[in-house]
């Protein structure tokens, strides 16, 4: 039988997850304002294309502004991705089968829409 979630478990879930969202919503935003600044300091008033994903750490490596607003990007994309391992996690500590099994179908489907975006 599931044991009974308490409200301190539900508080706990919530900061986590809210946690990891601000965490990741503020380190993106510092990354593109590094990568605004980059940009400025290398005479760019716009960066005017993305970068293919498999040239984002390469072009890092060679200091290109528009590389780390890339990254400032992917990372603002990332950060509910993790919110939603950071719930599923807390759920399954709180042996909370019913969010466990529902968290890790969301998470196959974000995987499998994932896999299809990189087609």
């Amino acid at each position: 039988m599931a044991r009974a979630i308490s409200t301190a478990d539900d508080t706990r879930t919530y900061r986590a997850v809210a946690s990891t969202m601000l965490v990741g919503l503020l380190g993106s935003i510092a990354i593109m304002v590094i990568g605004l600044i980059l940009a400025t300091l290398h005479g760019k008033n716009a960066v005017s294309h993305v970068l293919p994903l498999d040239q984002v750490i390469p072009s890092l490596f060679h200091g290109k502004p528009e590389a780390v607003l890339d990254l400032g990007i992917l990372l603002l994309f990332a950060t509910p991705l993790v919110g939603v391992v950071v719930a599923w996690v807390q759920f399954i500590r709180q042996e909370d089968r019913a969010f466990t099994v529902l968290t890790a179908v969301l998470l196959v489907l974000l995987a499998i829409g994932f896999a299809v975006a990189l087609r």
